[in-house]
């Protein structure tokens, strides 16, 4: 009773910053999944109501160009504000992704870097139209641009944190891709060995130069993950293979390309899961971070695999306080834990529940 009192009174405060959150905390909505979509093959994306519109200077973007790209054709909310529902819709919608691979995307947004209760989070950095949870239990979200938890190291197309400009598109990391499409292609069709060889030239590289660099089995996961879902997400089905014209569409314009077409079938965790083992091996990078002295320590074998990339993920980057809530916001957290475990299930993996620190 006492933790209630002091939860309503601190919220009573934060409602003076933000008016529209009085309205939430007395009858906020439990999180429901919107049913799947109706698989409708391979279409035109974006259709006549999805037009081009360049962000203006409030909207939020992130280190995601898939995400940015279905905001910039309102696939997502074009501020970058965005809802577990949003998510889910959107990425089926404009990419054919698999429905539970969906859910458990938004879900993981929503916990690593969102408000749980009133199920938004932003695309990019803070914003005061996802303020704090009650309490200030976790700091205010940050949004998917914050370092940590949902964005890390090793990006394609992003600098690393303690090196300079981990949200925005960086031109040159670009033109350093396309000189491996020359060197691992032909210049124009971008295959699975151009990815091979850039992966680990952008590993080698944070390896020598980030003395913070953490690359531990979650963000691991997802660095290979995001060359794996360029290959499989970004080809235009019409053609079959990735070319160099449709990514710059998608990295430098964050823009889907003319007469592009979405791929015909859904795609799933388990493939991105494939497709990311195919890119690793022949050069495997174990996952680690590099401890106070600098030195690269190396996971234990036991956070290896998918289950310790599914333990290091919804575990280690939530904050275990908000198991300690009640009510609405308790019932959401468990909606968005179920959420993630979706896809980690088949495999095999027992559910893991959040233990990570809080106000990071």
């Amino acid at each position: 009773m006492l933790f209630q009192t002091v939860l309503i009174s601190a919220w009573a405060l934060q409602s003076l910053a933000y008016p529209a959150y009085e309205a939430a905390f007395w009858g906020g909505e439990p999180i429901t999944f919107p049913p799947p979509l109706a698989n409708a093959g391979s279409i035109l994306i974006p259709d006549a109501a999805h037009p081009y519109i360049p962000p203006g200077p409030l909207d939020q973007r992130g280190p995601c160009p898939g995400l940015n790209t279905m905001a910039n054709h309102g696939y997502l909310p074009r501020n970058g504000i965005v809802s577990s529902a949003d998510i889910i819709n959107g990425a089926q919608e404009a990419f054919n992704v698999d429905y539970n691979f969906s859910v458990a995307l938004a879900s993981f947004a929503l916990l690593s870097r969102g408000n749980v209760l009133l199920d938004l989070v932003s695309l990019g950095l803070e914003s005061p139209l996802v303020p704090p949870l009650p309490g200030n239990l976790d700091g205010i979200p940050g949004g998917l641009g914050k370092h940590g938890r949902f964005e890390g190291d090793v990006s394609m197309t992003r600098q690393d944190y303690a090196l300079g400009d981990n949200i925005h598109f960086q031109p040159d990391m670009y033109d350093n891709l396309l000189t491996y499409v020359a060197n691992y292609s032909d210049g124009n069709i971008v295959t699975e060995a151009v990815f091979e060889q850039y992966r680990y030239a952008r590993f080698e590289d944070s390896y020598l130069r980030n003395p913070n660099l953490t690359f531990h089995s979650g963000r691991h996961g997802f660095g290979y993950g995001e060359a794996g879902f360029t290959l499989n997400f970004f080809p235009n089905a019409k053609e079959g293979n990735l070319t160099v014209p449709v990514m710059n569409s998608f990295f430098r314009n964050e823009t889907f390309p003319e007469g592009w077409y979405r791929r015909a079938t859904p795609f799933t965790f388990a493939g991105v899961i494939t497709a990311a083992g195919q890119i690793e091996a022949p050069h495997p990078v174990p996952a680690g971070a590099k401890n106070s002295s600098g030195v690269y320590v190396t996971d234990p074998t036991s956070a290896s695999g998918i289950c310790g990339l599914y333990a290091n993920l919804a575990s280690q980057n939530v904050p275990a306080i908000l198991l300690n809530t009640t009510g609405t916001l308790l019932q959401n957290v468990n909606t968005l834990i179920g959420g993630v475990y979706k896809i980690f299930e088949p495999f095999g993996c027992a559910m893991v529940l959040p233990t990570g620190p809080a106000g990071v």
